[in-house]
């Protein structure tokens, strides 16, 4: 009798076990790019967001008291701003802003704006009156 020459059971075993690691491996590392692509995107598609709202905001006619803007958010995206008015009289040891001064002419606008993972986006700028 002739001895054929082949893969034992426990060979092809161990080799089946250790390709559907690699496949799981592999499969793993995919899954974690797309969440992190995703992430990603999420952030960029916010900072963008933000931007794009605080040139509207600035593109507007200077007000003393700025009314709420309206339709500047993308959706899924919501945004709140904060008026801070400059105190000429505070200025040690930096320009003083704050919601209490009247206006003179200078403001400090905090635009925040919050994506649909729940992560926020803050931009201070300011808005001189012309």
């Amino acid at each position: 009798m002739t001895r054929q020459r082949g893969f034992t059971l426990i060979e092809t075993t161990v080799a089946v076990a250790l390709l559907a690691v690699i496949v799981v491996t592999i499969l793993s590392a995919f899954s974690a790019i797309t969440l992190a692509a995703r992430r990603h995107q999420q952030e960029t598609t916010l900072d963008l967001v933000t931007r794009q709202d605080a040139e509207f905001i600035k593109s507007q006619v200077y007000s003393a008291s700025p009314t709420p803007y309206t339709n500047i958010a993308v959706g899924g995206y919501s945004f709140s701003y904060q008026a801070l008015y400059y105190d000429p009289t505070q200025v040690s040891p930096a320009p003083q802003f704050s919601a209490a001064y009247s206006d003179n002419g200078l403001q400090e606008l905090v635009l925040t704006v919050t994506g649909p993972n729940n992560t926020t986006e803050t931009l201070d700028f300011l808005k001189v009156q012309p």
